[in-house]
Formats: C-alpha cells, sequence, structure tokens
C-alpha cells in the first residue's frame, strides 16, 4: 500500500491555532482494509533520522576506505600494465605469423585456402587481444569514483540525520532502502509485519551489519574481509 501525507489544522477554543502533517495509507485499494495508524511528521522524522544514523559511515572508516580504495587503484593499474604489455607482445608474435603467412603464399608455398584459413585464426586471435586490452584499460578505475561517491554519500549521513532537512533525508532514504522502507504500528521499519526482511543485499546493507559488529569485533576484521569474504 502506498503512503500519503496530510495537512491538518487544530484550532482551539483560545484562539491557538496548531497545524500537523501525517502520513497514513493512501487507502486506493478498496479491496484491502488497511489497519495501519496515522503517524506525526516529528515522530516519523526522528525514525527515519534513527535508521539512517545505522547505514552511516564513521570519519576514520571513511578516510580508512579511501586509503584502501586508492591502494587497489595503484596495485590494479599494476596488474593492467602487466596484461597490457604481456598482450603487445603477442600481438607482435601474430604480426610477425601474419608476415611469414603473407610470404609463404607470395611465394606459392601455401595454398590459397590454406593462408585464408591461418590468415583468419590469427587476425581473430589479435582481435580478440585488442578487444581485451582496450576494455580492461577502460573499466580500471570505473570502480573507484562510484566507490568515492559512496564513502562520501554515507559520510554525510550522521550530519543529514541530525539535520532538520527533509528533503535530504527523503533522498538519502530513497536511495538506501528504495521501496522496502514499510509503516507499521507506526514504526519505520525495513522488516514486513510478515516478518519478511527487507533490508536487500548491497553495500549499505553490509555497511549496517559491520556497524552491528563494533565491540564485537576488531576494526581490522570489520573493514578488511577475510578470505574474500564481503561483510554480511
Amino acid at each position: 500500500m502506498s503512503i500519503t501525507g496530510e495537512y491538518r489544522v487544530k484550532r482551539q477554543k483560545n484562539g491557538n491555532v496548531h497545524d500537523y502533517i501525517y502520513y497514513h495509507c493512501t487507502k486506493k485499494n478498496k479491496s484491502i482494509k488497511c489497519p495501519e495508524p496515522c503517524i506525526r511528521q516529528e515522530e516519523l522524522d526522528k525514525q527515519i533520522s534513527s535508521l539512517l544514523q545505522k547505514f552511516s559511515l564513521r570519519a576514520d572508516w571513511a578516510e580508512k576506505l579511501l586509503i584502501m580504495a586508492e591502494k587497489d587503484k595503484v596495485q590494479s593499474a599494476q596488474s593492467v600494465s602487466a596484461f597490457v604489455q604481456e598482450s603487445q607482445i603477442k600481438i607482435r608474435a601474430i604480426q610477425t605469423k601474419l608476415q611469414r603467412l603473407l610470404d609463404g603464399y607470395l611465394e606459392q608455398d601455401i595454398e590459397r585456402e590454406v593462408y585464408r584459413e591461418q590468415k583468419a585464426v590469427l587476425l581473430s586471435e589479435k582481435k580478440s587481444l585488442d578487444e581485451k586490452m582496450a576494455r580492461i584499460e577502460q573499466k580500471q578505475n570505473d570502480w573507484l569514483e562510484p566507490m568515492a561517491e559512496w564513502i562520501k554519500e554515507a559520510g554525510n549521513l550522521p550530519e543529514i540525520a541530525r539535520e532538520s532537512n527533509l528533503f535530504a533525508k527523503k533522498v538519502a532514504a530513497k536511495e538506501i532502502f528504495g521501496s522496502n522502507l514499510v509503516l507499521a504500528n507506526r514504526e519505520a521499519r525495513l522488516t514486513a509485519p510478515s516478518g519478511e526482511d527487507l533490508s536487500g543485499q548491497n553495500a549499505w546493507a553490509a555497511l549496517c551489519a559491520a556497524n552491528e559488529k563494533v565491540g564485537q569485533f576488531s576494526e581490522s576484521q570489520i573493514l578488511v574481509p577475510r578470505d574474500g569474504v564481503e561483510p554480511s
């Protein structure tokens, strides 16, 4: 069911006027009777802020993650450079074979059909190597910018949670929770009343899990996955 906001005004006999914003089910689906009560904006704001804090990234963690990302970038560049050099050696060897093949054909030592078949094989190998080099060189740092942006977003969450900018909280909640945030018994949660876990498995979920491990594991175990296993 969808959620909508409703603005209400309460006028007291003494002349005081109070305005409120409530959130509740739209109740557009007439075939389903929604039993959920409405919730005041102030209370919902407090709950969203609390949830955002669980997915926030500590400043010292952000600094260390950026250092690790830069280290991985250097190692990736070295690995890519080694692959490119090896591929270039193979390509030069293929070009040498192509020239020898052409010489043999021109000297009539190789039949036309054999020449065409072997040439096609060599050109296919060269094309495959060229494409791999281009693809790897293009993608070697594609992950770094999104990673740095994610670290920045996660690091800004504590400030967003503390401030009263509801739009910023909405954007952050949409980014982290998507459509998995539900209201049940006047509580914003990531678990449906049925008990279904709606948290998902992504970088945000991993960060939330890491925050929950603080005090239970050493920082090195939390920030650096062991044996290639991602945090869960």
